[in-house]
C-alpha cells in the first residue's frame, strides 16, 4: 500500500510535467491572428503577432492555409490547458496534499472485503480509485486524484455470497446514509462509500434492497460493460482489488462523460479515459478486448464514444494523437 500513499504525492510532479510538454509544443507552433485586407476588389490575409514590444505582419496569401489555421487553433486549445495547469499547480502548493489520509481506510476495506470473498461474489471497485490502482499497478500515465468517494459495483441479479455490509462497514468505523432515492451510502474517515448497480429501462424503478447483502445500491445506466473480463490486481501482499479491465474501463468513461448530470465531472471522466485508453492502445490484448467490447455497443452507446472523443481534442490537447488512433480504431 505504499505505492498508493506515493501515488497521491505525485500531483505536483504531473502538472509541472504538463507545463513542460505544453510549453514545448507552443514554441513551434505559429502565433497571432489572422487579419484580412481588402485592396479593390480582393482580399489578402496577414498574420499578426507580438513581437517583444514590436507588432509584426507577415503575408498569409489570399486565402488562409488550412495548416495554418489547424496550428493556430491548436496552439488556442494548449494556451487554454496551460492556464488551467498553471492554475492546478497553484491551488495544488496552497492546500497540499491531505488524500493521503484516504490510504489506510482503504487498505482495510480491501482486506475485509477479500476476508468476506466478495470478489468471488463480483464486486469491483469502479470509478476514480480504480484509476488509482492502473495507475500504480499498471504503466498508466499519473494524473492526480482528487475524490473521497469509493464506489463498489455490485452485480444485479445478486448470487453471491450473503453477507451484512451494514455491520461490515460499521465495524470499519463507518456509518449508514441514505440518499433520495432510497440507496445507502457509507461515510467516515474523510471517505464516501457508495455501491452500484446497473439500472435496466427507463431508470423509473425505485432502488431495490437486496436482503442477501443488507444493503439497497444506487442504480445507474451504462455499468453493465463494467462486468466484462474484469482483472484482479495484486495491490500488497495479500490484498487484491477486482477492478475493471481497461478497455471496458474506457470505454464506460466516454459513454458517460457527456451525460447532462455529470457536467462538473466532464474533464476528469475524459482525462481518465484517454490516459487508460493510452495503455489499452499499447497491449494486443487489450486492444482485441476493446474492439470486442465495441461490437456489443448498443448503437446510441457508441454515439456517446465518438462525441465524446471529439470533445477530448478540446480538452487533452497534447494527446491528440491517442485521440486520433482511438477514433480510427471504433469507427
Amino acid at each position: 500500500m505504499e505505492d498508493l500513499r506515493d501515488s497521491l504525492k505525485e500531483n505536483a510532479g504531473f502538472y509541472r510535467r504538463q507545463v513542460e510538454l505544453i510549453s514545448a509544443r507552443l514554441a513551434i507552433l505559429p502565433r497571432g491572428t489572422v487579419k484580412p485586407k481588402k485592396i479593390g476588389a480582393e482580399t489578402f490575409f496577414y498574420l499578426q503577432y507580438r513581437q517583444g514590444k514590436a507588432v509584426k505582419t507577415d503575408y498569409v496569401g489570399k486565402s488562409i492555409p488550412i495548416d495554418l489555421k489547424e496550428k493556430l487553433a491548436e496552439r488556442k486549445r494548449l494556451e487554454s490547458e496551460l492556464r488551467q495547469v498553471r492554475e492546478a499547480l497553484k491551488l495544488l502548493r496552497a492546500k497540499g496534499d491531505n488524500e493521503a489520509n484516504l490510504v489506510e481506510p482503504l487498505r482495510s476495506i480491501l482486506a475485509k472485503m477479500i476476508k468476506g470473498k466478495m470478489w468471488d461474489s463480483g464486486f469491483e471497485i469502479i470509478g476514480s480509485w480504480c484509476f488509482l490502482l492502473y495507475q500504480r499497478l499498471l504503466p498508466i500515465e499519473k494524473y492526480p486524484l482528487r475524490t473521497q468517494d469509493l464506489d463498489i459495483l455490485i452485480p444485479l441479479p445478486y448470487r453471491g455470497k450473503p453477507l451484512d455490509l451494514i455491520d461490515f462497514f460499521r465495524k470499519l468505523g463507518f456509518s449508514e446514509s441514505f440518499n433520495p432515492d432510497g440507496s445507502v451510502y457509507f461515510s467516515g474517515h474523510k471517505m464516501k462509500v457508495e455501491f452500484l448497480g446497473p439500472e435496466k429501462g427507463d431508470g423509473l424503478k425505485p432502488a431495490k434492497y437486496i436482503k442477501e447483502i443488507a444493503i439497497t445500491p444506487q442504480l445507474l445506466h451504462y455499468l453493465d460493460i463494467l462486468f466484462e473480463e474484469p482483472l484482479l490486481l495484486k495491490v500488497a501482499k495479500g490484498v487484491r482489488a477486482k477492478v475493471p479491465a481497461p478497455a471496458a474501463f474506457t470505454l464506460h468513461k466516454l459513454i458517460i462523460a457527456n451525460l447532462f448530470k455529470r457536467a462538473n465531472k466532464k474533464e476528469k471522466d475524459i482525462r481518465q479515459a484517454i490516459y487508460a485508453g493510452k495503455y489499452v492502445l499499447s497491449e494486443k490484448s487489450e486492444v482485441l478486448k476493446l474492439a470486442r467490447l465495441w461490437q456489443r455497443l448498443p448503437r446510441p452507446w457508441k454515439r456517446k464514444v465518438l462525441r465524446t472523443l471529439a470533445n477530448a481534442l478540446d480538452i487533452v490537447p497534447l494527446e491528440q494523437g491517442v485521440i486520433r488512433q482511438m477514433q480510427s480504431l471504433l469507427h
